[in-house]
Order: C-alpha cells, then sequence, then structure tokens
C-alpha cells in the first residue's frame, strides 16, 4: 500500500508516525510539501547554513501539554524520554497566563526537530519544494494521482491532504476539486474554516554580541504597550541557552496580522522590525541577519464544524482532508487527538 501525504507539518508527521506503527513495512508513506524544509507551522528558521547554531522558531514557539489528558501524556513522554524536549522554564516570562492544570515544553534543537522526529519515526520519504497543485483519479488503475503545475509526480491508493481549509478550496485542481464541488455540504463547511493571520521577524546577532540588555526570556505585549507586537523571545534563552549567537524572534498581534494579510512580507518586516527597537531601546542593532515571514494561516479560529478530526472525500482510492482545519484547535494536543482519529477511521478503508 502507497500513502501520499500532502503537508510536511506535524499533522502530517504524527499520522505518518501512527500509521507506520500500526502497519509497520507493509505500508510506503510518500510525503510531499511546497516548503523547502520541515514542520509547517512549527518551522525553525536558521540565521545561515554556515552557523546552524542561531536559529529561531518563527511559528510555534513551545508545546503545553494537559495534566489530565493520558491521550496525549504518551506522546509527549517519548519526546522527552528522546529527549527531544525538555521543560520551560517559566522564570524572567512577562506576560505568560499561569495555568496549573498545564506543562509548557521547549524544544532544544528548535520546535521543527518534533516535526522531524515523527518524520524519521514514520520512516517516509521526504519530497520538499513540490507544490502540489491537482490530485487526479486515474480510472485506469483506481489510484490519485498528484502533479504540479509542471509536472505528475505519482501515484497512490491513498492520498491525505493537511494544508489548511482555505487553502484546499483554492490550490487543488482535478478529481479532487470536482469531489469537494459535488458534496455541497463539505463545500459549504470547508468554506466555514477560518484562520488568523500573523507576521514573524527573526533578529540573528553575531557572536561578538554577548548581551543584548534584555533581562527576560519571553515577553507577551500587552495591546495597551504596543498596537502592533504581541510575543516577544529570545530564542536561545528561552530554549535554556543562555550564550552567543544570540537570536530574537517576534510575533505581531491577530489585528495587526489581519491589517496586513495580503502585504508584501518584506516591506511589512521592516516595519515590524522598526517597532522592536522602539520597544526595546536597549536592543543592540549589530544583527547579521534578519528573517521575516508572514503566516497567512497561522491559527485556526474557526474550526470545520463538530471538529471531526478529518473529512473523507472519497473511500476507495482514498483522499482524506486532515489537519488543523478539522481538529479543536491549532494546538499539537488536538493536532494528536486528530491523528489518532483520522488513522482510526481510514484504517478501516484500507485494503
Amino acid at each position: 500500500m502507497r500513502v501520499i501525504l500532502i503537508g510536511a507539518g506535524i499533522s502530517n508527521a504524527l499520522i505518518s508516525f501512527l500509521l507506520r506503527r500500526q502497519y509497520g513495512p507493509e505500508i510506503n508513506l510518500l510525503v510531499f510539501d511546497k516548503g523547502r524544509s520541515i514542520g509547517g507551522r512549527m518551522t525553525t528558521s536558521y540565521g545561515s547554513e554556515e552557523n546552524r547554531h542561531c536559529f529561531v522558531d518563527i511559528g510555534a514557539q513551545y508545546l503545553t501539554l494537559t495534566k489530565s489528558n493520558s491521550t496525549t501524556t504518551k506522546f509527549f513522554q517519548q519526546l522527552i524520554d528522546d529527549r527531544v524536549i525538555e521543560l520551560l522554564d517559566r522564570q524572567n516570562i512577562i506576560g505568560m497566563h499561569e495555568k496549573p492544570d498545564k506543562i509548557d515544553y521547549i524544544a532544544p534543537r528548535g520546535i521543527a526537530s518534533i516535526v522531524r522526529y515523527f518524520f524519521e519515526q514514520a520512516v517516509v520519504e521526504m519530497n520538499l519544494s513540490k507544490h502540489i497543485t491537482k490530485i487526479d483519479l486515474n480510472s485506469t488503475n483506481n489510484k490519485f494521482g498528484i502533479s504540479t503545475n509542471e509536472e505528475k509526480l505519482d501515484e497512490a491508493e491513498a492520498v491525505i491532504v493537511t494544508v489548511p481549509a482555505p487553502q484546499v478550496l483554492t490550490q487543488f485542481k482535478g478529481s479532487i476539486a470536482k469531489l469537494i464541488e459535488d458534496n455541497k455540504e463539505v463545500k459549504d463547511k470547508l468554506g466555514q474554516v477560518k484562520y488568523s493571520s500573523r507576521f514573524s521577524v527573526g533578529l540573528f546577532y553575531p557572536p561578538s554580541i554577548t548581551n543584548l540588555n534584555i533581562p527576560w526570556r519571553i515577553y507577551y505585549v500587552d495591546k495597551n504597550e504596543n498596537d502592533c507586537l504581541r510575543y516577544l523571545a529570545i530564542d536561545n534563552v528561552k530554549r535554556n541557552k543562555n550564550e552567543p549567537p544570540f537570536s530574537l524572534i517576534a510575533h505581531t498581534n491577530i489585528e495587526f496580522g489581519a491589517k496586513y494579510a495580503e502585504a508584501d512580507k518584506a516591506i511589512i518586516g521592516e516595519q515590524i522590525k522598526e517597532n522592536i527597537f522602539q520597544f526595546l531601546p536597549k536592543l543592540p542593532r549589530d544583527i547579521s541577519n534578519t528573517k521575516y515571514h508572514k503566516w497567512k494561516y497561522s491559527q485556526v479560529i474557526q474550526s470545520y464544524p463538530d471538529k471531526p478530526g478529518y473529512v473523507l472525500l472519497n473511500e476507495h482510492p482514498l483522499l482524506v482532508l486532515a489537519g488543523d482545519s478539522f481538529a479543536a484547535e491549532s494546538s499539537f494536543e488536538a493536532c494528536i487527538e486528530a491523528a489518532i482519529e483520522t488513522v482510526k477511521k481510514i484504517s478501516g478503508l484500507f485494503k
């Protein structure tokens, strides 16, 4: 059995992991993503290829475990045992709400290392820089084929798509588009899924800068303090590494992201960078590199109705929509629970 998974983020990493655990070598798992690296919205960005020790998490910043959730606890414990994550030190954090029933964890090697871990455990074939725009049924062999605008890439008995629902409605041509068009209920519900938008800016410092003159590791910015910034972190200090080279990550608030969602990320990025220096006047301006990122689809603010974890578009061959669009929220725990439901459903349909 060949399974194609479109999207190299945490949802497909977890689905791949669960499928491999259940089926062992019986299935081939092939992952395709338009990006140059894995992670999706759990991406880690490096200051340069030469300096892989200086990096920032430009999407998710840490993982949160609900103590009473026995299902997700098992996944967290595996990550702890294999030293992929460790406790977030809550000292020197400003504006973070206390939640007695929650535990927060950081990834010392960057948040993308969590996604990479599950893909490696699943032993997938990874295909990056492949922007899939068409999913079409081959009626001669009853398989779904996937294509970019330039070429047909592969086909399989099962295809799982975890890109955000708004992109599903606009990105894909072929049989997938017809299946959605012919199912008014599914199409209408996909149209109800909404995401927030954000920008992130990463500042990378040379090793010669030995002090950023910042007394905190994480700062949640109140709306009354700044109308652009929401979150700031000295990223290496957040990861319990308080030594050069330093890096700083900034995320905008939802209102700012919505206002400039269609704008050029570099132009808005420069505006955000100036906001950072105005908000932190003692922060050194001697940076070696800056990275800008626009998350047009950052976090789910309105999920697919009833939050089923997945939507089945076709049984044989199998075509499934999954990911955080169909989960309770865009958290790691919600993605785990949605992945479990997805695999539970499709396992009964595998032939």
